[in-house]
């Protein structure tokens, strides 16, 4: 065997490393603006099913599946996978699920190609993607 893999050799092989210090994101810097003041936030994940009424949040988030009387909600965000079944009345709401019922939107409404929304609807501004879908009673809010 050759010295150059020698145990003394290797011994005094040493390269110096300099420690570094775990770079933590600060979470309200990488949430940005989509972070609420009061933190009044509230997600309602995948393959959780909830009932009842919901009052009090800024934005509510639906991955699940939720049955509710909304009041006092100020957003509503229904992703791809979410169901919202009940009545609402928000500032402003994305649908990329599932809503039914009755929904009153006193801002924006956004449909995604992906959302489905039945029941009564009323709107005071609207986007509606190629492949997203309304049906029921539709009324523009003046």
């Amino acid at each position: 065997m050759s010295d150059r893999f020698s145990t003394d050799r290797m011994a005094a092989f040493a390269p110096a490393i300099p420690k570094r210090v775990a770079d933590i994101p600060n979470l309200t810097a990488v949430r940005g603006a989509d972070v609420d003041a009061d933190g009044k936030r509230l997600v309602i994940g995948k393959q959780i099913r909830m009932s009842g009424e919901i009052s009090g949040c800024e934005k509510l988030i639906i991955e699940g599946t939720v049955e509710a009387a909304l009041s006092g909600v100020k957003s509503i965000d229904v992703t791809a996978n979410g169901t919202f079944k009940g009545t609402a009345e928000v500032d402003s709401a994305v649908i990329a699920g599932t809503c039914e019922g009755t929904l009153k939107v006193n801002g924006h409404l956004e449909v995604a190609a992906s959302g489905v929304v039945k029941g009564s609807v009323s709107y005071k501004t609207i986007a509606v993607a190629n492949g997203g879908r309304l049906l029921g009673t539709i009324e523009s809010i003046s």
